[in-house]
């Protein structure tokens, strides 16, 4: 049976899917080509003080993958434009081996203070003895990405670069200028004339800045050197890959730098960037996009070093974290219940406060980001230049090996790399480990987590090993492309019978969303790993959403659900259709059971669709309620008015139990709010419904124009 998304979607079997997964589209830079078991690592070797040391030799190393002792194939010192082996012999390095590659990824600082001390870093570092080969490109992470210079060694271009990205500019005349240096690197590597403001006309001040870029650039790239327009192609890749425009705060971050981190995955040599930030507040949701980011500069060689521009730090730095580590506490101190009552919210926040109290200093992602790549935090201090100095010591001097780990299986496991010296006065620094996935998976920038998901997914073979609902929810009914949120809900008592009092429970989640021709238009993927109670664990839900635009018509949803502890997988196959939304009229999204609702939530994105009068609303694809004392029923809405039609849109919700209705009555609608619509969330006491099952149907009227949506829910005592 198919269903439309405005109503409960219902699951069936099917025959076995072929797995059609989007491939990578083909890269115009030189590609190096070596044994795909074959594992290259970039290190660097210090003394006790810090200095480099340049006389290591291959017995002065130990490498061990997985535990496991290896045994170094290649061995050399990497410095300017010659490989020097461990004998001693100097070759000259291939011309792109000799490359190395920085990136100057500038957050948005908001104290001048923060401003000053990047710009002061920055400059020096672009400023200070540079080795051979060594090109510099400068971006702004701010609602997007921004590209203020292409990689060039022009130290006057990149000096007007960073005063630019440090000087509190806003975003809007930033982009401007980006996009029109973007136009310009277009036009002239295709041998065009672009119009470099599409739409757009910019001031007098930013026209002079971006039409001094594009001369600059048209200069550069005139001689067609194909060095020069290599990297160049390099920057329209990292634009290529721009990330997502609704996304914010530290989903943008990690979106922007894994776009940087792709950007760069073709080009050999030493590559890196240095995070310019004023920390980086990580929440669970993030975890698995924040793995997956060090995942990808391992894999593709390159290195981060994160920049903490708030200068010293001393009390402030734990200030956040005893804050909401006191409030998990006494959340925790005052909840009393009968053993057998499951938990109530105030225990769900506090394990959820407790958590997150762990993750307030903003400094620790910065620093695990770095050193887990083979870098190192650079922070806590009012002067940065001389930590930077060791930077431009090391892209411009490090050891490169290369060995054979043998491995039998790629099955996206982490192998964890460990890289000593036998020498005492040696400090090592390298990257931490490695995912161990097949080409083709690396190729197209699939994280660890999903291969055994899509395995499942490609088979075709549908288990309930975890259960769990999923389904697609109508949020706007459009006639070009309806907006629609996927919903993966999996019950934590799915996962695992039973718990001590806290456990951490790991769960990773897939779904392809394919049209009626069987291409897929959507992958969808986390990896989640969060901590509860008891109580938590028999009440409580993981819930994803996925919000994205689908034209009229069929598709289908296979999705996976993986317990990792045990390696359980669940998996479903769903079908659902987007109806065609007409030509105008008030429209109406489907009826969503809530969960839970939390009024004044925090930070709340203005595009998100699951809020109503400042709260946060949580759906449940649950169709079932129980009815217990002092509960209430909740169903969520939006109603979107035609601003063409003067009359104001009313509702009327109508319950119908064994053919038998109830009475109706219109309810008066709110305002719409900035976004042009109208969310509801209707509250109905539990104890004014009998048991039984009901069709609910919510019937929206503006003028002459109606609208409709009808879901089925079940009362039980």
């Amino acid at each position: 049976m198919k269903v439309t998304i405005s109503a409960a979607l219902i699951l069936i079997a099917s025959a076995p899917l072929a797995l059609a997964l989007p491939q990578p589209q083909p890269q115009p830079q030189t590609t190096i080509k070596s044994n795909v078991e074959e594992v290259l690592l970039d290190l660097v070797a210090r003394d006790r003080k810090g200095k480099p040391i340049a006389d290591l030799r291959p017995e002065d190393i130990v490498v061990t993958d997985n535990g496991v002792p290896q045994t170094i194939l290649s061995f050399r010192l990497v410095k300017g434009a010659e490989a020097v082996s461990s004998n001693g012999t100097a070759m000259p390095l291939d011309p792109l081996r000799q490359i190395r590659l920085v990136t100057l990824a500038f957050e948005p600082q908001a104290a001048p203070e923060q401003r000053k001390l990047a710009r002061a870093a920055a400059l020096d570092l672009v400023k200070g003895s540079q080795g051979v080969n060594v090109f510099y490109s400068v971006v702004v992470i701010d609602t997007k990405l921004l590209v203020l210079q292409h990689f060039t060694k022009d130290r006057d271009a990149l000096v007007k670069a960073i005063m630019r990205a440090t000087e509190g500019v806003s975003a809007p005349r930033l982009s401007l200028e980006s996009d029109a240096l973007v136009a310009q690197l277009r036009s002239v590597l295709s041998g065009s004339v672009l119009n470099p403001y599409p739409g757009a006309v910019p001031d007098v001040d930013m026209l002079a800045v971006a039409t001094q870029a594009a001369a600059t650039l048209s200069g550069e790239l005139g001689s067609r050197d194909p060095l020069t327009a290599g990297l160049a192609l390099v920057t329209l890749d990292m634009v290529h890959m721009d990330v997502a425009t609704q996304s914010n705060g530290s989903r943008l971050s990690l979106d922007a730098l894994k776009a940087l981190v792709g950007g760069l995955r073709e080009m050999p040599g030493r590559k890196s960037i240095l995070y310019f930030s004023a920390g980086m507040y990580l929440p669970p949701e993030l975890d698995a996009i924040f793995r997956h980011l060090i995942a990808s500069a391992n894999r593709d060689n390159v290195t981060f070093y994160s920049v903490d521009t708030r200068g010293v730090q001393v009390s402030a730095q734990n200030d956040a974290a005893v804050a909401q580590l006191n409030a998990a506490v006494a959340a925790s101190a005052n909840t009393t219940r009968r053993a057998d009552a499951g938990a109530d919210q105030a225990e769900v926040l506090a394990a959820d406060n407790a958590e997150l109290s762990g993750r307030a200093n903003s400094d620790l992602p910065l620093r695990d980001l770095a050193e887990s790549t083979g870098g190192f935090l650079i922070g806590d201090s009012n002067d940065l230049r001389g930590p930077l100095r060791r930077v431009n010591e090391e892209i411009a001097s490090y050891y490169e090996i290369s060995y054979n780990p043998s491995i039998a299986k790629f099955d996206g496991s982490f192998r964890k790399l460990a890289v000593t010296s036998v020498r005492k006065d040696v400090v090592i620094h390298a990257r931490k480990g490695y995912f161990a996935l097949p080409a083709t998976a690396a190729a197209a920038g699939f994280a660890p987590f999903e291969l055994p998901l899509l395995k499942v997914i490609s088979d075709g073979k549908l288990s309930e090993d975890v259960k769990y609902r999923a389904g697609a929810v109508l949020l706007q009914p459009k006639k070009d492309a309806a907006v629609v949120a996927i919903l993966l809900e999996v019950p934590l008592h799915a996962l695992q019978g039973t718990v001590p009092p806290a456990m951490d429970v790991h769960c990773a989640l897939a779904a392809l969303i394919k049209d009626s021709k069987g291409t897929v238009v959507k992958k969808i993927s986390n990896d989640r790993s969060l901590r509860v109670t008891t109580g938590q664990h028999e009440k409580g839900n993981l819930l994803d959403k996925t919000v994205l635009n689908l034209p009229p018509g069929k598709y289908t949803l296979d999705s996976a659900v993986m317990y990792v502890e045990s390696t359980k997988i669940g998996a479903q196959h769903d079908e659902f259709t987007i109806p065609d939304g007409g030509t105008g009229g008030v429209g109406i999204s489907a009826l969503m059971p809530v969960r839970s609702y939390t009024p004044d939530a925090k930070g709340l994105d203005p595009g998100d669709p699951f809020q109503v009068q400042g709260g946060s609303v949580i759906p449940t694809m649950d169709t079932v309620f129980e009815k217990v004392p002092n509960s209430a029923f909740s169903l969520f809405f939006t109603v979107y008015p035609d601003v063409s039609i003067s009359a104001k849109p009313a509702v009327e919700i109508e319950f119908t139990k064994d053919g038998k209705n109830s009475e109706t009555a219109p309810m008066e609608l709110p305002a719409a709010d900035a976004q042009g619509r109208i969310p509801y969330l209707m509250t109905i006491p539990a104890q004014a419904i009998h048991a039984g099952s009901y069709e609910i149907r919510a019937t929206v009227t503006q003028g002459n124009s109606s609208a409709v949506s009808v879901t089925t829910i079940r009362f039980e005592e």
